[in-house]
This record gives structure tokens, C-alpha cells and sequence, in this order.
């Protein structure tokens, strides 16, 4: 690639192929902030970026700073390699990232009037007024102020006032939370993974007992919360949470099962990703995306959790 130390504006817009960037693409003047920033070849961006849209025709792409577009972040449809941004990517506008043919990895959190993604990894969170996600991994929340619409997606939880889920569902967190009652799409199924085995999955091992996934039924296990404001205004929460379906919570060893240091690997609460040394092994940012792609596509199975605790296993525990 060939190698740049500083970007001129000489332009109303900056194209780069096969070239690493080892500045920021920054505007100093006024004028400047009017600038699109085209992508079409290998690039790798070491600096933050500041631009009026942003448009990824080829890649692969990675940006180490962060991100911020005035308009709209577009990535191709057909892109046929990876895009990677490391920090947080924000749009006043739209991020969109329908990938059909490879992933593109978010390692932090990102922010827009509208996200729609497909084939997607976030490490963190995502908000936005509407949310759009098919086939993607969200680590941290999706957060929508308008309307969340999920389709075969892991989720660490979610809160919006109007939520459509369709197809597999996974939840990683205890609960999450909606205004208006979920709309349910096309083959729902809901699963909570508070309780599985995910480092055995991550180091190919079997998952121990008592662990597993948790069937939900978002129109049912569902608990309505009245909040008040100071006026007095009432609203209704509603929260979907596993706490009910779950007895043998403090019967089990949470540190043996790695799932608060394979979520951690990913988002570090969301400011940047890490690698974790662990007795088995390195937990990797891009190995914990392929075990939820895995587990979404079906060649990794969670085990269902079987809900058998005896009195024996209780008295064990507590006298």
C-alpha cells in the first residue's frame, strides 16, 4: 500500500485505494467539512475521520479512530472483504451495512438517526432513534428512541418503544425492555444465554450441567413497571426478564463458565476491545464474533436448560 502522512483537501471529495493513512482525515476550515470520503480499494486509516459521507465500495477497511460522518456511512451490499472500525463511529444521519458477502466488525459503540446493518459484529451498543438488524451480533444494548426490528440477531438486551423480533433470538443479559407490546415476526424463537456454558463453547468443551439456554415468550414473560415523572405522567415499562424461570442461579460456579470475561473481551463496556488470558486459553474480539455467528447459524448448539433442582442440592447449598 502506498503509504500517507497527511491528506490535503484539494478536493469535494477524498478517494482512496490501496493506501494507509497514517494521520487523521480532519477538516481545518470551514469549507473543509463539506468533504465525502470514498473508499475503493484496501485502506487502512490509523487516525480519526471526520467527513460529510462516507462510502465504502471495496475493501478491506480499517479505521483506528474514531469516526464521525455529517450525512450518511454507507457500505456496500457486495463488499468482498472486511470492514473494521476500532472506535466509536457516529453519523448525524444513517449508518448502513447491508453486507451480504463478508462482516463488518464495530469494536465500539456507534450512534445515528438510523442503523441498518446486516452481517455485523458490535462490541458495544448501538443507538439510535430506528434500528434495523438482520443476522448481526450487539454484545452491548440497542438502544432505539422510535423502533427496534430484530431478524435472527444476538442481542446483549434492548429497549425501545415498539420492538419486532423475528426468526432466532438470542439475549445475553437478564432482561431487557419495551414500551409497547413486541410484535412477533416470521419463526420467532427467543432464547436467554444467561445461564449457558459459553466458555465451554468458546474452548470446544462440554457444557456443564445445569447450564443452558432459556426459551422466553416475550408476550409472557413479561413484568409491566409504572413509571412516574415529576408532573406525575405515568408510563408503562414493560421488562422481559428470565428472573422467573430461574432457580438454580446461585447453585452455580459464574466464574467457571468465563461468560462475564467472553462478554468483557468484546466490549470492555464498550470504550475498546481487549484480549483476556484465561487457565484455558486466550479469549480473542474476533473469536468471541465467530462462537454468537456460530451459535446464530447453527453450528454451535446451546443446550437447553433443564430446570431440575432438588431439595438435597438446596440444602447442600445453603445449610
Amino acid at each position: 500500500m502506498k503509504t500517507m502522512t497527511t491528506i490535503n483537501f484539494n478536493e469535494n471529495k477524498i478517494v482512496l485505494s490501496d493506501n494507509l493513512v497514517q494521520s487523521d482525515i480532519l477538516p481545518s476550515s470551514y469549507k473543509e467539512l463539506g468533504r465525502d470520503l470514498i473508499v475503493d480499494g484496501e485502506t487502512t486509516i490509523q487516525g480519526a475521520v471526520f467527513a460529510k459521507n462516507l462510502f465504502v465500495n471495496a475493501g478491506p477497511l480499517v479505521i483506528h479512530g474514531a469516526l464521525f460522518a455529517q450525512g450518511e456511512i454507507h457500505l456496500k451490499n457486495d463488499l468482498q472483504s472486511a470492514v473494521t472500525f476500532h472506535k466509536a463511529v457516529g453519523s448525524g444521519g444513517t449508518i448502513v451495512g447491508l453486507l451480504t458477502k463478508t462482516q463488518v466488525h464495530f469494536l465500539a459503540d456507534l450512534s445515528a438517526k438510523k442503523v441498518s446493518l446486516k452481517n455485523a459484529f458490535v462490541a458495544g451498543s448501538i443507538m439510535a432513534d430506528e434500528i434495523d438488524l438482520e443476522s448481526c451480533v450487539v454484545l452491548g444494548g440497542a438502544f432505539a428512541t422510535k423502533k427496534l426490528s430484530a431478524k435472527n440477531t444476538v442481542l446483549g438486551t434492548f429497549n425501545s418503544p415498539e420492538v419486532l423480533l423475528s426468526e432466532s433470538i438470542y439475549l445475553l443479559f437478564p432482561a431487557s425492555f419495551a414500551v409497547e407490546p413486541p410484535t412477533k415476526g416470521v419463526n420467532l424463537q427467543v432464547w436467554n444465554l444467561t445461564m449457558a456454558d459459553l466458555g465451554a463453547l468458546y474452548f470446544g468443551k462440554e457444557q456443564s450441567q445445569q447450564t443452558g439456554r432459556i426459551s422466553m415468550d416475550p408476550l409472557k414473560d413479561v413484568v409491566a413497571v409504572n413509571l412516574y415523572d415529576q408532573g406525575g405522567n405515568k408510563q408503562v415499562l414493560r421488562s422481559f426478564s428470565v428472573a422467573g424461570k430461574v432457580m438454580m442461579a446461585d447453585l452455580l460456579d459464574f466464574d467457571s463458565l468465563y461468560n462475564h470475561f467472553i462478554l468483557r473481551t468484546g466490549t470492555m463496556a464498550g470504550h475498546i476491545a481487549k484480549t483476556f488470558q484465561v487457565q484455558e486459553g486466550e479469549l480473542k474480539t474476533e473469536k468471541v464474533a465467530e462462537l454468537f455467528f456460530q451459535i446464530l447459524s447453527g453450528k454451535l448448539e446451546v443446550r437447553d436448560l433443564v430446570q431440575n433442582v432438588t431439595l438435597s442440592d438446596l440444602k447442600a447449598k445453603y445449610l
